[in-house]
């Protein structure tokens, strides 16, 4: 319940007049529940009670398979399963059985574990959206990206290390390789 998490609370409740409940590692102040009309729950009840379950949580190690067979059983039959949040927060091949047996009506992901590739039963069942991670796809962001990419190129060129290396050179022999 961080900034996108709030701010998807607040379109629901203001612009839906959903009722929001959320579930996550350390509750909100009463000032923001209030702003955000949210109610914290336990994520059991979350899973029970929940019309469409949003996850938008960091990846970690703690967080893998947040959402697997054991969390999509608890869910209503009529729920939706929404992941805009990192592959892997969920078990993709759990997700796919419990669609194909209709235990959850339907679920959208824009990520999916083990990406690029997408588990090969979600391609399978009609009850899922499956679309490209697009959070970036503002102008704004892909310009700035775009900008990014050229002042690593110009750094490179100019025999310096680029401003954001993937793989950053700790020898001689991997230093040799940014140089012109």
């Amino acid at each position: 319940m961080g900034r996108i998490g709030q701010g998807i609370a607040k379109r629901g409740a203001y612009g839906f007049g959903m009722k929001v409940v959320y579930h996550n590692r350390s509750r909100l102040t009463a000032e923001l529940e209030a702003e955000c009309k949210a109610a914290y729950v336990s994520k059991q009840e979350l899973l029970q009670m929940a019309d469409h379950v949003v996850l938008v949580l960091p990846y970690t190690p703690e967080n893998h398979h947040t959402i697997g067979a054991a969390e999509l059983a608890q869910m209503k039959p009529t729920a939706t399963l929404i992941n805009i949040a990192r592959g892997g927060i969920v078990d993709d091949a759990a997700l796919a059985q419990a669609l194909k047996d209709q235990r959850i009506a339907a679920a959208g992901l824009d990520v999916f574990e083990g990406e690029p590739r997408v588990h090969p039963d979600l391609l399978t069942v009609p009850n899922v959206v499956l679309t490209p991670h697009i959070a970036s796809a503002t102008t704004a962001t892909r310009r700035a990206m775009a900008q990014l990419a050229a002042d690593n190129l110009v750094a490179v060129l100019g025999g310096q290390q680029p401003l954001t290396p993937v793989n950053t050179p700790n020898d001689a022999a991997k230093a040799q390789r940014w140089a012109v």
